[in-house]
Protein backbone atom coordinates (compact mmCIF):
# COMPACT_ATOMS: atom_id res chain seq x y z
CA UNK A 1 0.00 0.00 0.00
CA UNK A 2 2.76 2.62 0.86
CA UNK A 3 4.19 1.68 -2.76
CA UNK A 4 1.10 2.84 -4.29
CA UNK A 5 0.91 6.08 -2.06
CA UNK A 6 4.37 6.85 -3.02
CA UNK A 7 3.38 6.09 -6.81
CA UNK A 8 0.39 7.60 -6.70
CA UNK A 9 1.62 10.87 -4.75
CA UNK A 10 4.68 10.82 -7.72
CA UNK A 11 2.05 10.58 -10.79
CA UNK A 12 0.24 13.31 -9.30
CA UNK A 13 3.10 15.91 -9.03
CA UNK A 14 3.43 15.17 -12.54
CA UNK A 15 -0.29 15.30 -13.63
CA UNK A 16 -1.01 18.53 -11.63
CA UNK A 17 2.56 20.24 -13.19
CA UNK A 18 2.32 19.18 -16.53
CA UNK A 19 -0.67 21.56 -17.77
CA UNK A 20 0.31 24.69 -16.29
CA UNK A 21 4.32 24.31 -17.24
CA UNK A 22 2.52 23.68 -21.14
CA UNK A 23 0.33 27.21 -20.17
CA UNK A 24 3.53 28.76 -19.28
CA UNK A 25 5.39 27.73 -22.23
CA UNK A 26 7.75 25.51 -20.46
CA UNK A 27 8.10 23.35 -23.15
CA UNK A 28 7.95 23.36 -26.45
CA UNK A 29 4.50 23.89 -28.04
CA UNK A 30 3.54 25.77 -24.67
CA UNK A 31 2.06 28.19 -27.05
CA UNK A 32 -0.70 26.37 -28.58
CA UNK A 33 -1.95 25.14 -24.87
CA UNK A 34 -1.97 29.26 -23.97
CA UNK A 35 -4.07 29.46 -27.22
CA UNK A 36 -6.53 26.84 -25.97
CA UNK A 37 -6.66 28.28 -22.33
CA UNK A 38 -6.90 31.49 -24.22
CA UNK A 39 -10.70 31.05 -25.11
CA UNK A 40 -11.26 34.93 -25.60
CA UNK A 41 -8.04 35.47 -27.81
CA UNK A 42 -7.07 38.44 -25.53
CA UNK A 43 -3.46 36.95 -25.65
CA UNK A 44 -3.37 36.37 -22.27
CA UNK A 45 -4.98 33.69 -19.57
CA UNK A 46 -7.19 35.53 -16.97
CA UNK A 47 -7.95 33.78 -13.70
CA UNK A 48 -11.48 32.82 -15.21
CA UNK A 49 -10.09 31.23 -17.86
CA UNK A 50 -7.93 29.16 -15.66
CA UNK A 51 -10.41 28.21 -13.32
CA UNK A 52 -12.75 27.02 -16.31
CA UNK A 53 -9.95 24.80 -17.66
CA UNK A 54 -8.97 24.03 -14.21
CA UNK A 55 -12.84 22.27 -13.98
CA UNK A 56 -12.45 20.87 -17.14
CA UNK A 57 -9.28 19.16 -16.25
CA UNK A 58 -10.77 17.55 -12.92
CA UNK A 59 -13.98 16.21 -14.60
CA UNK A 60 -11.45 14.55 -17.36
CA UNK A 61 -9.57 12.76 -14.31
CA UNK A 62 -13.05 12.89 -12.31
CA UNK A 63 -13.43 9.45 -14.07
CA UNK A 64 -16.05 7.72 -11.36
CA UNK A 65 -17.75 11.16 -11.70
CA UNK A 66 -18.15 11.53 -7.89
CA UNK A 67 -16.86 15.16 -8.02
CA UNK A 68 -13.75 14.04 -5.60
CA UNK A 69 -10.35 13.05 -7.25
CA UNK A 70 -8.42 10.04 -5.65
CA UNK A 71 -4.69 9.51 -5.75
CA UNK A 72 -5.61 6.68 -8.33
CA UNK A 73 -7.40 9.02 -10.22
CA UNK A 74 -4.70 11.24 -10.49
CA UNK A 75 -1.94 8.76 -11.58
CA UNK A 76 -4.46 7.26 -14.20
CA UNK A 77 -5.06 10.72 -15.17
CA UNK A 78 -1.22 11.47 -15.38
CA UNK A 79 -0.76 7.70 -17.24
CA UNK A 80 -3.09 8.54 -20.15
CA UNK A 81 -1.27 12.14 -20.41
CA UNK A 82 1.96 10.36 -20.63
CA UNK A 83 0.34 8.22 -23.19
CA UNK A 84 -0.76 10.75 -25.85
CA UNK A 85 3.23 12.39 -25.85
CA UNK A 86 4.83 9.49 -25.85
CA UNK A 87 2.14 8.67 -28.97
CA UNK A 88 3.16 12.22 -30.48
CA UNK A 89 6.67 11.69 -29.81
CA UNK A 90 6.68 8.85 -31.56
CA UNK A 91 5.01 10.24 -34.65
CA UNK A 92 7.58 13.06 -34.37
CA UNK A 93 10.34 10.70 -34.41
CA UNK A 94 8.84 8.63 -37.16
CA UNK A 95 11.12 8.04 -40.55
CA UNK A 96 14.32 9.08 -38.17
CA UNK A 97 17.27 6.86 -37.65
CA UNK A 98 17.06 5.15 -33.55
CA UNK A 99 19.98 6.71 -31.56
CA UNK A 100 22.67 3.97 -30.72
CA UNK A 101 23.40 2.84 -26.98
CA UNK A 102 26.94 4.28 -26.18
CA UNK A 103 29.12 1.26 -27.05
CA UNK A 104 31.55 2.24 -23.90
CA UNK A 105 29.22 2.37 -21.47
CA UNK A 106 30.16 2.34 -18.42
CA UNK A 107 27.89 -0.02 -16.20
CA UNK A 108 29.22 1.01 -13.15
CA UNK A 109 28.25 4.43 -14.08
CA UNK A 110 24.72 3.33 -15.31
CA UNK A 111 24.03 1.36 -12.18
CA UNK A 112 25.33 4.48 -10.07
CA UNK A 113 23.39 6.25 -12.37
CA UNK A 114 20.10 4.24 -11.63
CA UNK A 115 20.52 4.42 -8.12
CA UNK A 116 20.06 8.37 -8.01
CA UNK A 117 17.01 7.84 -10.15
CA UNK A 118 15.66 5.34 -7.52
CA UNK A 119 16.37 7.94 -5.11
CA UNK A 120 15.37 11.00 -6.73
CA UNK A 121 11.95 9.34 -7.35
CA UNK A 122 11.59 8.67 -3.60
CA UNK A 123 11.81 12.30 -2.62
CA UNK A 124 9.46 13.16 -5.50
CA UNK A 125 7.25 10.62 -3.99
CA UNK A 126 7.45 11.70 -0.46
CA UNK A 127 7.38 15.45 -1.79
CA UNK A 128 4.10 14.70 -4.43
CA UNK A 129 2.30 12.95 -0.88
CA UNK A 130 2.81 16.04 1.25
CA UNK A 131 1.89 18.21 -1.06
CA UNK A 132 -1.46 15.96 -1.51
CA UNK A 133 -2.05 16.20 1.76
CA UNK A 134 -1.51 19.55 2.26
CA UNK A 135 -4.03 20.78 -0.27
CA UNK A 136 -6.53 17.68 1.19
CA UNK A 137 -7.80 20.06 3.64
CA UNK A 138 -10.38 18.18 5.36
CA UNK A 139 -8.01 15.02 5.39
CA UNK A 140 -10.22 12.49 3.68
CA UNK A 141 -7.90 11.21 1.25
CA UNK A 142 -9.54 12.41 -1.56
CA UNK A 143 -9.62 16.65 -3.13
CA UNK A 144 -12.86 17.97 -4.29
CA UNK A 145 -13.23 19.96 -6.75
CA UNK A 146 -12.25 23.31 -4.40
CA UNK A 147 -9.17 21.57 -3.25
CA UNK A 148 -8.52 21.17 -6.45
CA UNK A 149 -8.79 24.39 -8.04
CA UNK A 150 -7.26 26.04 -4.86
CA UNK A 151 -3.68 24.06 -5.76
CA UNK A 152 -3.85 24.77 -9.14
CA UNK A 153 -4.73 28.34 -8.62
CA UNK A 154 -1.35 28.48 -6.29
CA UNK A 155 0.24 28.03 -9.35
CA UNK A 156 -1.31 30.59 -11.75
CA UNK A 157 -0.80 33.29 -8.76
CA UNK A 158 3.23 32.71 -9.07
CA UNK A 159 2.92 33.08 -12.58
CA UNK A 160 0.81 36.22 -12.19
CA UNK A 161 3.83 38.51 -11.03
CA UNK A 162 1.53 41.64 -11.40
CA UNK A 163 -0.79 40.24 -9.39
CA UNK A 164 -3.25 42.02 -12.31
CA UNK A 165 -5.27 38.55 -12.59
CA UNK A 166 -3.83 38.00 -15.97
CA UNK A 167 -0.74 35.60 -16.99
CA UNK A 168 0.51 37.79 -20.03
CA UNK A 169 2.80 37.28 -22.91
CA UNK A 170 5.88 38.62 -20.72
CA UNK A 171 4.64 36.47 -17.15
CA UNK A 172 4.50 33.95 -19.55
CA UNK A 173 8.22 34.51 -21.00
CA UNK A 174 9.72 35.28 -17.97
CA UNK A 175 8.63 31.84 -16.12
CA UNK A 176 10.24 30.07 -18.93
CA UNK A 177 13.69 32.29 -18.43
CA UNK A 178 12.76 31.31 -14.62
CA UNK A 179 12.52 27.86 -16.16
CA UNK A 180 15.71 27.70 -18.13
CA UNK A 181 17.82 28.98 -15.42
CA UNK A 182 16.71 26.45 -12.91
CA UNK A 183 17.28 23.63 -15.04
CA UNK A 184 20.79 24.87 -16.34
CA UNK A 185 21.66 25.67 -12.34
CA UNK A 186 20.68 21.51 -11.99
CA UNK A 187 22.24 20.35 -14.94
CA UNK A 188 25.78 22.41 -13.37
CA UNK A 189 25.28 20.51 -9.93
CA UNK A 190 28.82 18.34 -9.35
CA UNK A 191 27.30 14.64 -8.56
CA UNK A 192 25.82 13.82 -5.62
CA UNK A 193 24.80 17.32 -5.16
Amino acid sequence: MKKFTFAAASALALALAVPLVAQAGGHKGGGKHLEMLDTNGDGAVSRAEAEASYAELFGRIDTNADDFLTQAELKAGHEAHRAEMKAEWAGKREGRPAREPAADADPARAEAWKARKEERKAKMQTKAAERFAAFDTNSDGRWSKVEYTAHRLEHFTRLDTDADGNITAAEQEAARARMKERRGKWRDKPAGQ
